[in-house]
């Protein structure tokens, strides 16, 4: 447990430095802050305690934002050190550590780049080395309603499994890839492209990862990334993953997020997995900045 779970109370806040005040959101997962202005020099006790929150409740909510995008950039950049997306395709011109998540994208067939109704539970970026630790986005353009991200808490889940099934995934690794093979029908042709001519063999992670910081175990995985677990094939793999979710997903882990103007999402990859809502008006816009954190090599 970090400091600041002593200040932070279901439903409760506590003020801390220069006005910012932490409010828990559920009792395994998501915490608000209000009171603090990004754009403004954080001083070290304050940003310590942004982060001990991150890891702390998993998803944090900065709320009443105003920001540019080189602002969010210089804002999530005190978290650590930016990385860019994998992909590099989608980013705010002249700030390639500034990926711009949007309804609007095409691919280069003119299609929609990103089948949204595909979208399922994740963490970022699985098939590199050293993935991010942080996810984190800002509301740029929202539909009337809709359109929610939610996160679960993954240490709260895999607790929640009995003994044999924890014993058996403590020993699993996953073969991570740009996406999985079982997608290539359904998948973005250009993501599909960029693995077949890349001759990158996939990268192999451990199933549960400890976190770096908290020492906590995590069920930890991308199912659209995972080639294989191990002793399963890719499809064998795809239908495990299913059912290791529907094992330990409970309600009271996760916390839909619903966008309001001026949001800061932060998820912690290392403690938890998030999805994307399509719930909404695709002739409405939504877009989202995203920066990713480095982190470490999951263990």
């Amino acid at each position: 447990m970090t400091a600041l779970a002593n200040e932070t109370t279901l439903g409760k806040t506590r003020p801390s430095t220069q006005g910012m005040k932490i409010t828990k959101i559920k009792e395994h997962v998501g915490a608000e802050v209000t009171g603090i202005d990004l754009r403004e020099d954080l001083d070290a006790e304050t940003q310590k305690r942004l982060n001990d929150a991150v890891v702390e409740h998993v998803a944090l909510v900065i709320r009443d934002q105003t920001l540019e995008p080189e602002q969010f950039q210089t804002a999530i950049g005190r978290f650590g050190e930016l990385m860019p997306d994998q992909a590099g395709r989608y980013f705010v011109e002249g700030l390639p550590m500034v990926n711009v998540l949007s309804n609007r994208h095409k691919d280069s067939k003119g299609k929609p780049a990103k089948v949204e109704r595909n979208s399922s539970w994740h963490t970022d970026h699985t098939n590199q080395e050293i993935p991010p630790k942080y996810t984190t986005l800002y509301a740029v353009s929202l539909p009337d309603k809709g359109g929610i991200t939610s996160v679960s808490n993954m240490r709260a889940a895999y607790e929640s499994l009995s003994d044999d099934l924890r014993k058996r995934i403590d020993s699993m690794q996953t073969a991570n890839t740009l996406i999985s093979s079982t997608r290539f029908d359904t998948g973005n042709p250009d993501i599909i492209n960029d693995l077949k001519t890349s001759g990158v063999p996939p990268t192999m992670h451990p199933l549960v990862r400890t976190h770096p910081e908290s020492g906590t175990k995590a069920i930890w995985f991308h199912k659209g990334k995972t080639e294989t677990v191990t002793g399963l094939d890719p499809y064998e793999t795809q239908d495990f993953l299913a059912e290791l979710l529907v094992a330990a997903l409970k309600p009271e882990f996760v916390y839909a997020h619903e966008w309001k103007p001026g949001d800061v999402l932060l998820i912690d990859n290392r403690g938890g997995m998030h999805r994307a809502g399509v719930d909404y008006d695709h002739r409405q816009h939504r877009m989202l900045y995203r920066c990713l954190v480095r982190g470490d090599r999951p263990h």
